[in-house]
C-alpha cells in the first residue's frame, strides 16, 4: 500500500512540474515569418541574417540577439515571466528593447515537434489567430 501511494504522489509531482518540462532550457531562433494580408512579409534568413536565443527557467523568459539587415544591426533583447498550458503561453514582459512592449501581456501558442518549438503570434483571447496576419518564430534546442 506503501508503495501505491508513494507511486500516486510522484506521478502527481511530475503531473503538476511536467508542464514547463518540455520548454526549459535554451533555444535557438532558425526561422522567423512574417505574414502580413496572407502574404509573406519579412523573413529571417531572408530580409535579415543574425541570431537570437531564448531560455527558459522555472517561471522566467529571456531572449537576446541582433540582427543585421541592409548593413544596419538591430540588436533585440526583452526578459519576464511566463505561464503554459498545454499550446497557450503568456509572457508578461517586465524588460524589452522596445519600452512599448514593457509591461504587456503576449498571448502566443506554442507547438512542439521533438527538438523543434514553434511560437505564433499575435494570439487572441479564445487563442485563435488570424492565418493572413500573424508571426511565427522557429527555435531548435540548444544541447
Amino acid at each position: 500500500m506503501k508503495n501505491r501511494i508513494l507511486l500516486f504522489a510522484a506521478a502527481l509531482l511530475f503531473a503538476c512540474t511536467a508542464n514547463h518540462e518540455p520548454l526549459e532550457g535554451t533555444w535557438k531562433l532558425v526561422e522567423y515569418k512574417s505574414i502580413v494580408d496572407g502574404e509573406t512579409a519579412w523573413t529571417i534568413p531572408g530580409n535579415a541574417e543574425g541570431e537570437q536565443l531564448k531560455s527558459w527557467s522555472g517561471e522566467y523568459f529571456l531572449f537576446v540577439g541582433k540582427f543585421i539587415s541592409d548593413g544596419t544591426t538591430t540588436p533585440n533583447y526583452g526578459s519576464g515571466t511566463y505561464t503554459l498550458n498545454g499550446k497557450h503561453y503568456t509572457e508578461h514582459i517586465t524588460f524589452h528593447i522596445s519600452e512599448d512592449y514593457t509591461g504587456s501581456d503576449e498571448r502566443l501558442l506554442m507547438e512542439f515537434k521533438g527538438d523543434t518549438l514553434i511560437q505564433i503570434n499575435p494570439v487572441n483571447v479564445d487563442w485563435s489567430y488570424d492565418k493572413n496576419n500573424y508571426r511565427m518564430e522557429k527555435y531548435v534546442r540548444v544541447k
